[in-house]
């Protein structure tokens, strides 16, 4: 079976990391292909692979109908059984192709939530029209799932899935902080991570110190907020790394604080309770599905930096209760995100889809 993953986003992050391990993991029982942003980061590691690989300039514009075409011609070229698009832009643009190749959509989040209006009715649009497209949509998250039924963005025919995010414990760093009042943010510094409220959070810990891992829109507005809120000497800033990297500077991490608006179900979140670190998080989307507060992890209701400060100080100041944080987040992992799982999932849904659209 010839499966062609594509992904408009190809830099480190949540979505590439899962991508990957569908390459990697399922490479032995699946031909696999992939169309990618060009010379971006999941360009090269699949590269590196073996998996043969075909760049696109995706992000030239939202609205480039020429996108389509030239996404059409590679497809073509390729001749996949079966599609595996991930992501709004990459499922929108292969809808627009028109071509009539079974395709499995996996939703890594719902973005339309926080946007204007008029932008909201046009990614809800987006969605609609990528969704009843899909032969299969995989869900990250229960709370995704209940979003596109209350927009009414499925019809009623649609299968669709909830996979969750995978991980294997033995392939991780495990956690060793650089010291008790060290932590750390790990993600893009675009609007929808808000490092803003990270920054205005360290306001509150006059005597921690802070890494923050990533790069985005928002970098150079984060450095010019470092020095004016007087935390030079205590956040420090090391760019976009790869996810072998990105992992070891988080096994230093006292804690790890996720400042998110909304997310899918954040493959950061699993690799930080897997390895050890605790979390604190805004409780955002499908955030709830895997942390449950004050059992493997702490969760903050109120967008306010001074609230996300008290459960880092909770946690570092009481050494029984991270412990115990840190043991039932390893026994979560196990029990509900193996990549096992993962991958017996959506190799049973690429195997279910050809069978069904034979004559189609």
């Amino acid at each position: 079976m010839r499966v062609l993953q594509i992904v408009a986003d190809g830099k480190p992050g949540g979505g590439t990391t899962h991508v990957l391990q569908i390459l990697k993991g399922l490479r032995h029982a699946v031909s696999f292909q992939l169309i990618t942003e060009d010379q971006s980061y999941l360009m090269k590691e699949a590269g590196a692979l073996g998996i043969p690989c075909q760049g696109l300039r995706f992000f030239i514009s939202r609205f480039n109908l020429a996108i389509p075409f030239q996404l059409r011609a590679l497809v073509m070229a390729l001749r996949p059984d079966l599609v595996h698009v991930h992501g709004g832009r990459a499922g929108f643009f292969f809808a627009l192709s028109l071509l009539k190749i079974p395709m499995v959509y996996t939703v890594h989040g719902f973005h339309f939530m926080e946007k204007s209006l008029r932008i909201r009715w046009m990614a809800l649009t987006a969605e609609r029209w990528n969704l009843r497209h899909a032969c299969h949509s995989i869900f990250v998250s229960k709370y995704d799932v209940a979003l596109a039924e209350n927009f009414q963005l499925l019809s009623g025919c649609d299968k669709r899935s909830v996979v969750y995010p995978g991980l294997s414990l033995k392939n991780l760093p495990q956690a060793h902080p650089r010291n008790r009042l060290h932590i750390g943010f790990l993600g893009r510094l675009e609007y929808q991570k808000d490092p803003l409220l990270f920054l205005e959070m360290m306001g509150f810990l006059p005597e921690y110190s802070a890494t923050i891992v990533g790069d985005g829109a928002l970098a150079p507005m984060i450095k010019q907020e470092i020095a004016k809120r007087g935390l030079c000497g205590r956040v420090q800033m090391v760019g976009e790394l790869s996810h072998g990297e990105a992992l070891e500077i988080l096994a230093t991490f006292s804690v790890v604080v996720l400042t998110s608006r909304w997310e899918g179900l954040p493959i950061l979140v699993i690799e930080s309770m897997g390895m050890g670190v605790p979390v604190v998080s805004m409780n955002v989307s499908g955030l709830e599905e895997i942390i449950y507060h004050e059992v493997n992890g702490m969760l903050v209701e109120k967008r306010r930096g001074k609230d996300l400060a008290d459960k880092v100080k909770i946690i570092t100041n009481n050494e029984d209760l991270k412990i115990s944080l840190i043991k039932m987040a390893q026994e979560t992992i196990q029990e509900k995100f193996s990549i096992e799982n993962m991958l017996a999932s959506i190799l049973g849904i690429y195997h279910e889809i050809p069978a069904s659209h034979v004559g189609h």
